[in-house]
């Protein structure tokens, strides 16, 4: 291998590093890993882009991540603010902000930060307080632990697990949302007779009924718990579900008019004959006894 000694050549291999992820950034930022690298510079260059790239990781200008799934690192072009706000940070401020970073979209406790950092509570504090004065790193609170904050990127969008998804808002279940919606899909479904999950989702969508983007299966929740409550019914075909109108179910009301099957007392309430028997239950099935008979006990 050649040596790169030559700080032109270096120059050279840095500048079409920085153009490869600026091409990356520029189609959505997914990053750009070794392989893709390795197929975009010389053979004998190879060895020295690790280097390269660690110089521009202690610039804040590149980050790295681990690959999902799968062994391996991806690396994103910073965006040029956040370099330069990542350049006016102390070697504590971004070891928070390091460990902040590595948590995602999950977020982390600030008790887990200061395990992480072994700082101070006076220095985590006023860390995390220059981090946020930035835009650096924001808090959420999570759905399931409301009085606790979580740190995160400021970029970064909580989990479903943290947010509670479309339904809730302020932390706080969104019932009156969650209705209007069970009701138009209710009353969309009635007035095709019958649909799939698919034209449910195409309505949804159209309709400005949720002005939060819905996935298909955030749909299926709402769908599963209308036939849960048998105002839909799931039809299964062949090749795919379906959803129509329930049928009306059978009305129980009629069991709280039912009598007693034997009467509680020997002899009418005050034994003086005054008070009414309760309804015998032979007498009410066989509907034939006018109620006066049945008051009386006979």
């Amino acid at each position: 291998l050649r040596t790169m000694d030559d700080g032109e050549d270096e120059r050279n291999l840095r500048e079409r590093l920085l153009d490869l992820l600026r091409a990356d950034a520029d189609d959505g930022n997914s990053g750009v890993s070794s392989d893709v690298i390795k197929e975009h510079v010389a053979e004998d260059e190879f060895a020295h882009v690790p280097t390269v790239l660690n110089d521009l990781m202690a610039e804040n200008r590149v980050e790295v991540f681990e690959m999902e799934g799968q062994r391996g690192t991806l690396y994103k072009l910073r965006d040029e603010k956040d370099t330069e706000k990542m350049n006016e940070l102390t070697n504590e401020q971004i070891l928070v902000f390091q460990v902040i970073d590595a948590s995602d979209s999950s977020g982390v406790w600030l008790r887990d930060i200061k395990a992480a950092t072994s700082m101070t509570q006076q220095a985590l504090s006023k860390a995390l307080k220059v981090l946020e004065s930035r835009k650096l790193v924001k808090t959420v609170r999570s759905v399931q632990q409301k009085t606790k904050k979580l740190y995160m990127r400021y970029d970064k969008q909580p989990t479903r697990e943290v947010s509670g998804g479309p339904w809730y808002t302020d932390q706080e279940f969104d019932h009156e949302f969650v209705g209007a919606l069970k009701k138009y899909i209710t009353q969309m479904v009635v007035r095709a007779q019958q649909c799939s999950l698919d034209e449910i989702y195409n309505a949804v969508k159209k309709s400005g009924v949720s002005t939060v983007s819905l996935s298909r299966d955030d749909l299926k929740v709402v769908v599963d718990a209308l036939c849960a409550d048998s105002d839909l019914e799931r039809i299964n075909l062949a090749t795919a579900t379906e959803y129509k109108k329930a049928r009306p179910g059978v009305d129980f009301a009629w069991i709280s008019e039912v009598p007693g099957g034997e009467c509680p007392w020997p002899e009418p309430p005050g034994g003086d004959g005054e008070g009414a028997w309760p309804k015998y239950l032979d007498a009410w099935l066989a509907q034939d006894v006018d109620e006066d008979s049945i008051m009386d006990g006979r």
